[in-house]
């Protein structure tokens, strides 16, 4: 990256140039790296669109507003959070999580075919796919830096340093 890059060019040379070059792999290869990405972007998004980035840890706030701006129930998203986002960042691969409350079991289930919006499938009275296609959640998230300029300029800010 040049000195002096804008924050949208390492924007795009740190993130959306990368997973672009995941997609190339075979087979779906680099799903799981593009994926802990576009989480990682996600949060850092929806923090700085509620303003939770700094400060006391508020995990509520920004989950409330993702749920409603990918127009999810708050119990949809923090099952997503948990499947995905806490699967994918602590032990590199979604992971099952079972809702003591209710006892139902949730699963993960990437395709293709899936939207970049996270869908619980019902299978039965306990169990639930949480499906979604990595490559357009991916997209989605980094459109959404794209078109919103203030988020943009609060959620990167101070990340991207200049690297020399």
């Amino acid at each position: 990256m040049k000195p002096g890059a804008s924050l949208m060019d390492r924007f795009d040379g740190w993130f959306v140039q990368p997973i672009e070059k995941l997609k190339e792999l075979p087979e779906g290869d680099g799903g799981f790296l593009a994926l802990s990405a576009a989480l990682f972007l996600c949060e850092r998004y929806y923090r700085a669109f509620t303003n939770t980035l700094h400060g006391k840890r508020d995990d509520e706030t920004f989950k409330i507003a993702a749920a409603k701006d990918l127009g999810l129930s708050l119990e949809d998203f923090n099952s997503f959070w948990i499947v995905y986002r806490n699967g994918v960042q602590h032990q590199g691969t979604p992971k099952k999580y079972i809702d003591t409350k209710n006892q139902i079991k949730y699963f993960f289930h990437i395709d293709d075919e899936f939207s970049g919006i996270p869908a619980i499938y019902k299978i039965n009275a306990y169990k639930r796919e949480i499906r979604l296609n990595v490559w357009k959640f991916a997209d989605l998230i980094i459109e959404k830096f794209r078109k919103n300029p203030d988020v943009f300029q609060k959620a990167l800010s101070h990340a991207f340093p200049e690297v020399k």
